[in-house]
């Protein structure tokens, strides 16, 4: 059969968001691999987060002492509201300022464990994902670039076994985690209570090859979480799990991203000659906002923000990672790495939010990787930690 060439191109895109584990931590020479191969396919490029405090000054009002007589009591203080960078920003990890600590939890593959701001703790193994779970934890481990879903207790892996995965969410307030499962003839969707208070939620997709793959998004409002499908010919289907049924979502290509607080559902909306659209609907389905400037990430806590990359990133990531209004699609800040000469590089794998506040990303630059932490309001600073090294760095929990 013949293809337009705009054919191609949505294949193409597709095809390079296929993998489900493509923001495991890598290493140098799998970066190098990986986008050798993603820049043959002309790909269209596509956390743990911390709960946002929000502080609310209420006015005391004003005291009587008489019925024609009163003490004026001086107005509450409004706490000054948050500094919010526009334009573009560099980012320099050279000049940045350190941290000596994460402010998010980050997994070392090179030397597998997970780091909090509270201390480090060795693992069984490589993981690219995990959440707190029950007494212990629950992620996805790597061998050779496969993930299965492993379940961790206080000495170590528990005795459940492991089993092919699509992928694990978890919300932004830490109440309920995802994960999908393939029994041997059809893929499951799990929904649980990390406190196990509740019974596990468990939805059965129709028999079909592991190759068809289903993997969590995210969660868009309490027990209802995203997920996305694959078939044979590489194209998607994405659907709200809700109530242990799955709900057809038509109005994107493919979901990347779900917010639990707006209920939102972002990703690829569309392919032109010129190249990719993104955009975000409603639960309904209903179109809210499209960009053809930003490939859409994850969003913030509160909805507020969300990510954008550069829809025309190789495999090297994007040059650049924008904080756009998660109602509207509108750029607010851009932050631009900065490369030396001949250098390649960019953005590259998990991106995290730190509440409402900053973003914590993995920057590479030729052989360098560094963890970066960009403030909404401006401020650079790059993770200076004891580890193996940020080439094995990765943000644990993602949502």
């Amino acid at each position: 059969m013949n293809h337009t060439p705009l054919e191609d191109q949505v294949h193409d895109a597709l095809h390079r968001r296929v993998d489900p584990l493509q923001h495991a931590p890598l290493t140098v020479a799998d970066v190098r691999g990986r986008a050798r191969r993603i820049q043959r396919r002309r790909a269209v490029a596509a956390g743990a987060a911390v709960a946002a405090v929000l502080a609310i000054a209420v006015p005391f009002g004003l005291a009587t002492t008489g019925p024609a007589q009163r003490t004026e009591v001086p107005p509450v203080t409004q706490p000054p509201a948050p500094t919010i960078a526009s334009g573009t920003v560099l980012v320099d990890p050279s000049s940045a300022e350190t941290l000596a600590e994460t402010p998010v939890p980050l997994l070392d593959v090179d030397a597998p464990s997970l780091i909090t701001p509270v201390g480090t703790t060795d693992l069984p193994g490589p993981f690219s994902v995990l959440t707190p779970y029950l007494d212990g934890w629950v992620g996805i481990q790597m061998d050779e670039g496969t993930g299965t879903l492993r379940f961790l207790d206080a000495d170590g892996p528990a005795e459940d076994g492991a089993s092919p995965t699509g992928g694990l969410v978890a919300s932004p307030d830490g109440t309920r985690v995802a994960w999908s499962t393939y029994t041997g003839s059809e893929w499951e969707v799990v929904v649980a209570d990390p406190s196990g208070s509740t019974e596990p939620v468990r939805t059965t997709f129709p028999p079909a090859p592991q190759e068809h793959r289903v993997e969590p998004v995210g969660f868009v409002a309490g027990d209802e979480v995203v997920v996305r499908t694959f078939d044979d010919s590489v194209e998607t289907k994405t659907y709200v799990v809700r109530g242990g049924r799955p709900v057809e979502v038509t109005a994107l290509l493919q979901a990347e991203s779900a917010s639990a607080a707006t209920g939102l559902v972002a990703g690829l909306s569309r392919l032109t000659a010129d190249g990719a659209c993104s955009g975000a609907v409603n639960g309904a389905g209903t179109p809210v906002w499209e960009t053809c400037e930003h490939s859409i990430g994850a969003f913030s806590p509160s909805g507020a923000y969300v990510v954008g990359t550069d829809p025309e990133a190789d495999g090297y990531g994007s040059p650049t990672v924008s904080v756009l209004d998660g109602s509207t699609g509108e750029e607010i800040v851009t932050f631009e790495a900065v490369l030396p000469r001949r250098t390649v590089g960019g953005f590259w794998s998990q991106v995290a939010w730190e509440g409402d506040d900053a973003l914590i990303v993995r920057l590479f630059r030729g052989e360098e990787y560094d963890m970066m932490r960009l403030g909404l309001d401006g401020t650079v600073r790059r993770i200076d930690i004891d580890s193996a090294g940020a080439s094995g760095l990765t943000v644990a929990q993602p949502w």
